[in-house]
């Protein structure tokens, strides 16, 4: 019998040298970014407990930076939408690095505040844009695996800017972290200002002024998305469930610490590295699996529609997942009193949360691509008012609970989500049938 050769496999899909150098520079701008933020972070709460020595002032700054999230993030995602994203991104990171250029600039506290109120206004706009180009950047099937080398960036900037911020402070004084952080974003902002995006012609035009009623119509449509498509629903109640385990255990983590392993602040720390450690570990996980998938869609509406259901089932383990990972981490982590224990608990905690956190971003980013903006944005309101949400219950309910089941509860709580979430498994019949030959184009935004 002559041997016949197996047919040749199609070409994989890849991003044209234009889009692979975008995309570089867009992670490591935001890489540069979040050490300013963090090192920036080291600064100001420093400089606040200075001016007021109130532990109370401090909390409150902490809200200053969640509220708008909760107040704009539908409007800012809207906005986006009818503007040109770098131009969005540019501008907004360089006003950041000017707003905060006010900071070392005066010693009264209503300033300090204002500026940082600004700055985390303006970044409402500019998390949406950055986080609705990265589709535009790579493949689809390789989406989540983008979003796990954002994610990487996150955590070892959790790991490297405080440190940085700390020394610098030390070394040079507060006021030189704060000249450092605005460098951090203007010069983002001039490496993002040299790139070329592809086009946006999806964006339709305005025909009409802007006003506040055609903006929270367009929110509007970005809501009822996410009521309707199962994937972008499953994906904003997945971080919802996330943003609450991320507050409480901000909260309530070192009293565990302290009052149950009779741990100092040193070991406080340690738990807190172990949960960075387990970020790292998915981040690597993720990024390292070939072909990482996206969400549950094509680029638009006409596009990859074949592969939705078979695909969408895939992105909506991942956040499951992450969620039962945590969940039962959370669960079991109060009544551990050993310490090696509590660091594999706290790991496993911090792997779920960033399990789910990119799974559900790269879901929200398959949003047809004239609503992405807004879905994106619409997440970051979910999970703000979660966090303020659980910051008000946890200190409503520790007292007569006790520390150990508020945090056992939640947990609970969290793996119930979870198991909610579950993909619904069912028989397509003849008239939904797709043949075996269909598209090969994974989910994407």
């Amino acid at each position: 019998m002559p041997f016949s050769a197996p047919p040749p496999r199609p070409p994989q899909p890849q991003p044209n040298p234009p889009q692979q150098r975008s995309f570089r520079v867009l992670l490591a701008s935001e890489f540069v970014s979040l050490v300013g933020d963090r090192l920036a972070m080291v600064a100001l709460i420093a400089l606040v407990f200075d001016l007021t020595r109130s532990v109370s002032v401090v909390a409150g700054l902490m809200l200053v930076k969640a509220v708008p999230a909760v107040l704009l993030g539908g409007l800012a995602g809207s906005v986006v939408d009818r503007l040109d994203r770098k131009a969005v991104m540019v501008g907004a990171n360089a006003l950041q690095g000017l707003l905060v250029l006010l900071i070392p600039a005066t010693s009264h506290l209503t300033v300090v505040v204002t500026a940082y109120l600004a700055m985390s206004i303006v970044n409402q706009f500019f998390l949406p844009a950055r986080a609705a180009t990265i589709p535009d950047l790579v493949p689809p099937e390789r989406l989540m695996a983008a979003n796990s080398r954002f994610g990487l960036a996150f955590v070892t900037a959790i790991a490297v800017g405080p440190a940085v911020g700390g020394w610098v402070a030390d070394r040079f004084g507060l006021a030189m972290a704060f000249y450092v952080d605005s460098a951090t974003f203007l010069i983002p902002a001039l490496a993002v200002a040299t790139l070329v995006l592809p086009t946006t012609a999806h964006r339709r035009p305005t025909q009409s002024r802007v006003t506040l009623r055609s903006l929270l119509t367009a929110t509007a449509e970005g809501m009822r998305h996410a009521r309707t498509d199962r994937s972008t629903g499953v994906a904003l109640t997945a971080a919802t469930a996330a943003a609450l385990v991320i507050a409480v255990m901000s909260v309530l983590g070192v009293v565990v610490a302290q009052d149950t392993l009779g741990l100092s602040v040193a070991g406080y720390g340690l738990m807190m590295s172990a949960m960075g450690a387990g970020m790292l570990v998915a981040a690597l996980t993720i990024g390292s699996r070939r072909g990482g998938r996206g969400g549950g869609r094509g680029r638009g509406r006409g596009r990859g529609q074949g592969d939705g259901r078979r695909s969408g089932r895939g992105s909506e383990r991942a956040p499951m997942i992450g969620l039962l990972l945590t969940g039962g981490g959370l669960a079991i982590l109060p009544w551990l009193t050993t310490l090696l224990p509590a660091l594999a608990c706290s790991a496993v905690i911090g792997a779920g949360v960033l399990t789910v956190q990119i799974s559900t971003q790269t879901t929200l980013q398959s949003a047809p691509p004239d609503l992405r903006a807004r879905v994106i944005s619409l997440g970051q309101s979910v999970t703000g008012l979660a966090q303020l949400t659980a910051i008000v219950l946890t200190a409503a309910l520790t007292g007569p609970l006790g520390a150990s089941w508020v945090l056992c509860g939640t947990g609970i709580a969290t793996a119930a989500v979870a198991l909610a979430l579950s993909p619904r498994h069912s028989t397509p019949t003849s008239a939904t049938k797709t043949p075996v030959t269909a598209s090969p184009e994974g989910p994407h935004s």
